[in-house]
């Protein structure tokens, strides 16, 4: 077993958004992903992987597709294989994700 404090994987920059494995097995990760205000992660997809980004703090613009949410503290969004998706902080406050992804991609 492993245990880990997801906080002490958040991590600000201010060029970008910033990513930091948190657990990984040899089928699935968990990352813990800091925004600050403004900063976004542009359209993309994962060919292999379903990925479930939760939110930890903050709220954020989360589309997937052509379906966009405005996501908050607590809430889980699916994002299947091959589904283009990206995550916008709209926010003057800093936004703060897991994302579990299975299979590792």
């Amino acid at each position: 077993m492993k245990i880990e404090d997801l906080k002490k994987h958040v991590q600000f920059e201010e060029d970008l958004f910033h990513r930091q494995v948190v657990l990984s097995s040899d089928n699935a990760v968990l990352f813990v992903y800091s925004f600050l205000p403004g900063q976004a992660m542009t359209d993309h997809t994962h060919p292999f992987a379903n990925e479930f980004i939760t939110v930890l703090e903050g709220e954020a613009v989360i589309s997937v597709g052509v379906e966009s949410v405005l996501a908050h503290q607590d809430d889980v969004i699916l994002v299947n294989r091959e589904e283009v998706h990206s995550i916008h902080n709209h926010t003057d406050q800093p936004l703060i994700l897991s994302s579990f992804m299975s299979p590792k991609p």
